[in-house]
């Protein structure tokens, strides 16, 4: 007959196991989707979360605090596994620049065509700022306007650019201007006044951002971007660009 101990370690492999089944199943989910879907207590099953996450098997988000199974647990979409990977070297480094900037920092991954949102930490000084409900991550931000997709931008070869913006339907002078901009400035600028995301900020934001690479090739971007109202763009680059580049080069070594 089985020991108390036994068959307790027992029920808590088949709770983590279901909890893991689940994350594989619908991707990400949050600790209220878990206790419903599993129906065990919430407490159960933050505590099942908690041992997992030390355990290197899921990843919680900084933006959404949804749980995702880790990399290294991910099989077949191996640019899933890449973008995923990505996230978890670059989220405490995000995490560390967002609260020494007092500004939000994004993440970013460019698969060749579009620029997708990974990850958004929101700094304890501006959290007041902005409502739960205006969640960027998982959308994509516009190649030629927002500031992550300037970056990647100017790391291209110029048909590459020019391929992209007959896709997006722009003309010669706003590819120009797009490109130019990067190339002279060094850093992406987003478009002020333009909001590409289904969700909207109640107030105006500027951001300025720089490329990612891994593996000899570009791979996303990393941007600053905090409210209109709080300074101009000029003294945020004096006071935080090399902050931001030097958080980049730590990303970059954590890929390689």
């Amino acid at each position: 007959m089985d020991s108390k101990a036994e068959t307790g370690s027992v029920r808590s492999v088949e709770r983590a196991l279901a909890i893991v089944e689940l994350l594989g199943e619908h991707q990400a989910l949050g600790l209220e989707q878990l206790h419903y879907l599993t129906a065990l207590p919430k407490a159960t099953v933050s505590r099942m979360l908690l041992t997992l996450q030390e355990q290197g098997w899921v990843y919680r988000g900084l933006s959404d605090r949804q749980y995702r199974l880790c990399a290294k647990r991910l099989f077949g979409d191996s640019q899933l596994r890449f973008k995923r990977r990505l996230v978890e070297r670059a989220a405490p480094l995000l995490l560390e620049l967002s609260e020494r900037t007092g500004l939000v920092a994004d993440l970013s991954c460019f698969d060749g065509e579009r620029v997708e949102v990974m990850e958004s930490s929101i700094p304890g000084v501006l959290r007041k700022r902005y409502p739960n409900n205006c969640q960027i991550v998982g959308h994509h931000a516009s190649l030629f306007h927002s500031a992550m997709g300037r970056a990647c931008l100017g790391e291209l070869q110029s048909h590459e650019v020019q391929r992209l913006a007959q896709r997006e339907r722009l003309d010669d002078e706003s590819v120009f201007s797009a490109t130019e901009q990067v190339l002279h400035q060094g850093f992406g600028q987003r478009t002020e006044g333009h909001w590409e995301y289904p969700v909207r900020l109640p107030f105006l934001i500027r951001a300025v951002a720089l490329p990612i690479h891994a593996d000899g090739r570009l791979v996303g971007s990393m941007a600053l971007h905090w409210p209109m109202d709080e300074a101009p763009v000029e003294r945020v680059l004096s006071l935080h660009l090399n902050s931001l580049a030097a958080t980049i080069g730590h990303v970059q070594q954590a890929m390689a």
